[in-house]
């Protein structure tokens, strides 16, 4: 597993969350709103796609389930038709993406931060967290950093890791558009799945050497 770039997505995902924290949300997400980006199709409608192909709207760990099932088959299989690199790859993607969701849910319950778009229809602004809320950490960020991060940390080909990595950029910035995260929210997830990554990238390192 390529170790410097799950290092590196550690790094730029806790600097951004930080930057959130410490100011940057709210006018963030009031300069999207004020600029009218708001909502757009682009996102709306490409993350519904995304959630319906990958299970979201059926069952939110069916993806982390499916491959943790599907690889530790294919890692017990005695004489495996594939290189045991792909269940392996399968295997440590969905362990982080469950061990991503269930820290994130843990989150939501010990920070209950308002989403922007609660924030915006109510129109009071002076308390943000533990106010009952779901946003930090992000579910959305979790789901897809969490399963995509060490797929993309396992790709040998640049353009297959980009390809990978582009998948959960895109969502987090759909979902910063759709006002229902913030910044630091959805870096937050991020971080907690570059994490996970690292240590999965000592627990499986028989299969998936360090490049």
């Amino acid at each position: 597993m390529n170790r410097r770039l799950v290092l590196w997505t550690a790094a730029i995902a806790a600097a951004l969350m930080l930057i959130g924290l410490a100011g940057l949300d709210v006018p963030l997400a009031q300069a999207i709103r004020a600029a009218g980006l708001e909502d757009a199709a682009l996102f709306r409608v490409g993350l519904d796609v995304l959630d319906t192909v990958l299970g979201v709207h059926l069952w939110f760990w069916l993806a982390g389930t499916v491959c943790i099932a599907t690889g530790s088959i294919g890692l017990l299989w005695p004489r495996p038709p594939l290189p045991r690199r792909l269940p392996a790859a399968l295997f440590a993607a969905g362990l982080v993406q469950v061990a991503t969701i269930a820290t994130m849910i843990q989150g939501k319950n010990a920070f209950g931060r308002l989403r922007p778009i609660q924030l915006f229809e109510s129109g009071d602004w002076s308390r943000i967290w533990f106010a009952g809320g779901g946003s930090f950490p992000s579910g959305h960020g979790a789901f897809y950093f969490g399963l995509f991060l060490p797929l993309a940390a396992i790709a040998r080909p640049a353009w297959l890791r980009a390809t990978l990595l582009a998948v959960p950029t895109y969502v987090v910035i759909a979902r910063i558009d759709l006002a229902r995260h913030f910044l630091s929210d959805v870096m937050a997830s991020a971080l907690i799945a570059a994490l996970y990554a690292l240590v999965a990238s000592f627990v499986l390192r028989r299969w998936l050497p360090p490049r």
